[in-house]
């Protein structure tokens, strides 16, 4: 998975191990070392993920809190309602690990609607009450696209307002998430890859420029300037998804370059190409 990402010009990584009570916290060790063995070209952010639920497999609270202890950047949580059937007690556990370790929060959010909505108002007022702006993250939450346009409004004014930041695999069957209200919201969200060669879906590539053609191609992004923005989200924009304050060509960045053959950044976005050359950390990782 390393190499097909580090060939499609990924060269710095949030990733999702799975904590769970058969393996542990052995995924996490086992993706360190994949890690490592890229000598430092690739930067790694880790979010110890319970994808099958927090509350109702007892134990898995504590194995998050033990991952936060170890020292991984942020820890997950997976549809409060849909999965435990108490989006108070799993968001209250999740929260409550957080600020005592200081990491942060990536949580899974596919509960729809009313319900999903109502979730979304949960992770707001936690965010405030512990003290947690800048460090909680929602993935998928494809319920703020299912609510009236005056309720999102006011939802994304306040993620802004907090600093909550967004993440999509801008799934083909649902709406995308909107451009411009996050823009105007002042809402940052990043790209990321699911569904690769597992049981949800045979696709994934790992190539987060498909991922970014893909929002745009369903979201209907036709005018340049938006294009333009949506190859920015893919790349420079992302720098604080993976824990950096500049991720761009500029004078002090790290010597992460992707090198491939396009008339201009929208061109590379509606046409895809092949990566040519991918450089991490100043080493040459992909020809």
């Amino acid at each position: 998975m390393l190499d097909q990402s580090v060939r499609t010009g990924t060269t710095a990584f949030r990733t999702h191990v799975d904590v769970d009570l058969g393996l542990g916290l052995d995924g996490i060790s086992i993706v360190r070392d994949a890690f490592a063995q890229f000598d430092g070209a690739l930067g790694l952010q880790i979010v110890a993920f319970p994808q099958d639920g927090v509350l109702r497999r007892p134990g898995v609270v504590d194995l998050l809190a033990q991952a936060a202890a170890s020292g991984v950047e942020f820890i997950g949580g997976l549809d409060p309602a849909a999965i435990d059937r108490d989006p108070v007690g799993q968001l209250d556990a999740l929260f409550d690990i957080a600020a005592e370790h200081g990491c942060g929060i990536d949580i899974h959010l596919h509960d729809g609607g009313e319900l999903g909505a109502f979730e979304l108002e949960l992770i707001a007022e936690r965010t405030e009450r512990y003290g947690l702006q800048g460090r909680v993250n929602i993935a998928h939450g494809f319920a703020i696209v299912q609510i009236p346009e005056s309720r999102r409004r006011d939802l994304l004014q306040t993620f802004g307002e907090l600093d909550v930041t967004w993440t999509t695999v801008a799934p083909l069957r649902l709406p995308q998430l909107p451009l411009h209200e996050l823009a105007d919201a002042r809402v940052d969200f990043a790209f990321g890859t699911d569904g690769i060669r597992d049981l949800w879906s045979p696709y994934g590539t790992g190539d987060l420029l498909g991922i970014a053609w893909q929002y745009a191609r369903a979201g209907g992004v036709v005018r340049d300037e938006d294009l333009l923005r949506v190859v920015e989200i893919a790349s420079s924009r992302a720098a604080r998804f993976v824990g950096r304050e500049v991720h761009d060509l500029v004078v002090g960045s790290r010597a992460d370059i992707v090198l491939l053959e396009a008339e201009n950044p929208m061109d590379a976005l509606v046409r895809t190409p092949a990566r040519e050359i991918v450089i991490g950390g100043g080493r040459l990782l992909h020809t």
